[in-house]
């Protein structure tokens, strides 16, 4: 069955806020665009990541990691 728009990932992105530098390289990574920057720094939006982990790896300083999201 393919995925639709209300498709739950069961894994998403999570920023380490203490770790990332706010450099943005994984942004532009992120298809559904879950990921934005906030006066706060990065934020990724659970509901629209589909947990496809292309910003996980080219992240400089390792700030983002996957979780079991929660359902």
């Amino acid at each position: 069955m393919p995925p639709t728009s209300r498709h739950r990932a069961t894994r998403i992105a999570v920023v380490d806020g203490e770790l990332c530098d706010a450099c943005g390289l994984c942004m532009p990574l992120c298809p559904p665009a879950a990921i934005a920057m906030t006066r706060r720094g990065l934020v990724v939006d659970g509901a629209t990541c589909t947990g496809c982990e292309k910003c996980i790896a080219p992240c400089p300083v390792g700030a983002l990691a996957m979780v079991n999201a929660r359902g």
